[in-house]
């Protein structure tokens, strides 16, 4: 990330988490873990490309059993 101020936005869940191999693929277009015709598995790829455009992060803590945290970085403007 580039030096400046940023505004932290972090969401968790107590759910089951994810796997090392199901937390590689989270931000992949069209991914999901859920059956067909259940989910498009865009919405992680869209904050990702949202938070890049921006200048921003966006991460994933999860394991196993574990829940998941998601945390998301975006500069701060600098115009009032």
């Amino acid at each position: 990330m580039r030096a400046g101020s940023y505004a932290l936005i972090e969401v968790s869940d107590n759910g089951c988490g994810m796997s090392e191999t199901v937390r590689a693929q989270a931000f992949d277009p069209f991914f999901t873990t859920r059956e067909r015709g259940h989910g498009t598995g865009l919405g992680l790829s869209t904050v990702q490309g949202f938070a890049h455009q921006l200048g921003g992060t966006v991460e994933i803590d999860s394991s196993p059993g574990q829940g998941t945290t998601v945390r998301l970085s975006l500069p701060l403007s600098k115009q009032a």
